[in-house]
């Protein structure tokens, strides 16, 4: 289509419904649009299928024989090969716990049918677009992070500019992954609001034809409550990610002294890092006293948390173990007192020893620059006012232990 962000020529569907009349039907809208097309008319078909296709999008029926369409969604969705391939549900099925449910298995859209052709090719189209921009994403910043690579190796590369831009390095991925965040709930709500405009129109319908009861009237009074409901309740997840972002990011730039509450600005962190952490064994906890004013640089103490916990999501743990990284916070005369511990392998004292000096690394050559516990400990004492120390034991874990003033002295930080 010409008016497409992105080309979609070429791309690959995998039609899934037992029923041929739409089969035929769907393949008729979509190769009318230039979309290579394959079928299949049961779950475990449509399995063995898609790992050898490869399609760009596949539309899965709900009700079909054998595995129904929401167990298939939760195979493929457990396939390496096939994982990140968007599925849109085209079913019968209009029932909102059907809707809830779609989503919760990995489906990105929900169209009920009777189909319609514009809406399901606009769906199609623009879930099409949004996973090549995503894979668009992916490609830039790998090569963004091999070009990285390459310019660590330079030896005329300017100290000031290779610290500058390591100290930055998380922004670009926190970007990338809030759009794909935002994906969700939006979805979730375009979905509801559209159930929820189809309802309405058939009540109207009723009432003009004068065939409504009394049990239709509240059978859609419920309805609308329920998608009120999906819809707050996703709108409000989407706002708290983009406020928590917005305090984050704007903070790391501005470079004001500023009091805020310390517990809901960590909450603010994790809730940033909610992409990655959920696609991570590991855990966060936050142990926290709840009205704790400080007067500090939040942008300078995100960046001091967002690396450490990222440090340990890289470095502490073995692979295929879950673990955990706890931030404990108390304060005590004017000082306060911020721990980040995981439980993880842990470092011998020769590595611990070095921990903080610039350039040490143990992934040098594979993407670790040995900049970033050297850029932290600079931001605590330079920016924060404060010192950073670090204990650990191999097998027990690592413990970054940081006291800063509960209320900075400005004139000292000019």
């Amino acid at each position: 289509m010409n008016d497409d962000m992105v080309s979609l020529s070429n791309c690959k569907i995998l039609i899934v419904d037992d029923k041929a009349e739409n089969l035929e039907l769907l393949t008729s809208f979509l190769e009318a649009e230039g979309y290579e097309v394959a079928f299949a008319t049961s779950g475990k078909e449509a399995i063995n299928i898609a790992t050898i296709f490869l399609p760009h999008l596949i539309l899965l029926d709900v009700m079909m024989p054998g595995i129904d369409g929401f167990e298939t969604c939760r195979r493929l969705k457990s396939l390496d090969r096939v994982k990140d391939v968007p599925v849109i549900f085209v079913t019968g099925k209009a029932e909102l716990s059907d809707i809830v449910e779609a989503f919760s298995v990995g489906a990105v859209d929900y169209v009920t049918k009777p189909i319609r052709q514009e809406e399901l090719l606009a769906r199609v189209s623009t879930h099409l677009q949004l996973q090549a921009l995503i894979n668009l994403r992916d490609e830039l910043i790998s090569t963004l992070r091999d070009k990285t690579l390459e310019l660590e190796k330079l030896s005329k590369l300017k100290e000031q500019q290779l610290e500058a831009s390591q100290q930055f390095s998380h922004l670009g991925e926190l970007v990338g992954e809030l759009t794909h965040e935002l994906g969700t709930p939006l979805s979730v709500i375009s979905t509801a609001i559209t159930h929820l405009d189809d309802k309405q129109k058939e009540l109207n319908q009723q009432v003009q034809q004068q065939t409504l009861a009394k049990s239709d009237l509240q059978a859609f009074i419920d309805n609308a409550a329920q998608s009120y409901d999906i819809v707050l309740s996703n709108l409000n997840n989407a706002m708290h990610l983009i406020n928590s972002f917005k305090h984050i990011v704007v903070g790391e730039f501005s470079n004001a002294i500023t009091e805020f509450n310390l517990l809901d600005y960590l909450h603010d962190i994790q809730r940033v890092l909610h992409p990655k952490l959920k696609r991570s064994p590991h855990k966060v906890q936050i142990h926290c006293p709840d009205g704790l004013q400080i007067t500090s640089d939040a942008g300078v103490l995100s960046q001091i948390l967002i690396n450490l916990i990222n440090n340990a999501l890289i470095h502490a743990f073995e692979q295929n173990t879950s673990g955990h990284i706890v931030i404990d916070v108390s304060h005590q005369n004017g000082q306060v007192t911020l721990g980040v511990k995981d439980d993880g392998r842990g470092m011998d004292s020769e590595t611990l020893n070095k921990v903080f000096e610039k350039y040490y690394s143990t992934r040098i050559g594979q993407g670790g620059s040995g900049l970033g516990l050297y850029i932290v400990k600079n931001l605590v004492e330079k920016g924060l006012q404060g010192h950073i120390e670090v204990s650990s034991q191999v097998g027990k874990g690592t413990h970054f232990c940081l006291t800063l003033p509960q209320h900075i002295n400005v004139s000292a930080k000019n």
